[in-house]
C-alpha cells in the first residue's frame, strides 16, 4: 500500500502536467493589444506656408536635439515643389502638451504648445504653432 500510493500520486501528477502542456501548446495566446501611444495615429504634422520649415525634436524644448527638419517648398517657400510631413503619434493628432517656450521667427510671439509625432518609430515633438496638423 505504501508503494502504491506514491505511484498513484506520481501517475496523477504526470497526467495533469501532460494535460497542462497540451493545453498550453494547443492554442496560441492572443497578442497583447498595442497601447494607443505606441502606434502612429491618423493625421500628420507639416510646416505652414508662413513658416517654411518645422523641426522635429527629441523633447518639448527648443534646445532639444533636432531629429529632422520638415520643409515646405510650395508657394513663397524656397525650393522646388514638395511638402514634408511626419505622422502624428496619437490618433487625430491629439496629445498637445505644454513644454518649453519657443518662437517661430526671431522676435515673434512666444508659445509653449508641442505636438507628439512619430519619428523612426519613436515619439518626437514639433512646435505646433510653427506648423499645422491635418487629420483625415
Amino acid at each position: 500500500m505504501r508503494v502504491a500510493r506514491p505511484l498513484s500520486l506520481f501517475a496523477a501528477l504526470s497526467i495533469a502536467l501532460a494535460g497542462a502542456v497540451g493545453t498550453a501548446t494547443a492554442a496560441p495566446a492572443a497578442p497583447a493589444p498595442v497601447p494607443e501611444a505606441a502606434a502612429a495615429g491618423s493625421g500628420y504634422a507639416a510646416p505652414t506656408m508662413l513658416h517654411c520649415k518645422l523641426n522635429v525634436r527629441s523633447a518639448t524644448k527648443s534646445s532639444a536635439t533636432v531629429l529632422r527638419t520638415l520643409r515646405n517648398r510650395n508657394g513663397n517657400c524656397p525650393g522646388k515643389g514638395g511638402h514634408d510631413s511626419v505622422p502624428c503619434w496619437l490618433n487625430k493628432c491629439g496629445g498637445i502638451t505644454a513644454g518649453g517656450s519657443y518662437t517661430c521667427q526671431s522676435g515673434g510671439k512666444s508659445y509653449k504648445s508641442w505636438l507628439p509625432v512619430k519619428h523612426q518609430g519613436k515619439r518626437a515633438w514639433v512646435a505646433i504653432k510653427c506648423g499645422t496638423y491635418v487629420t483625415p
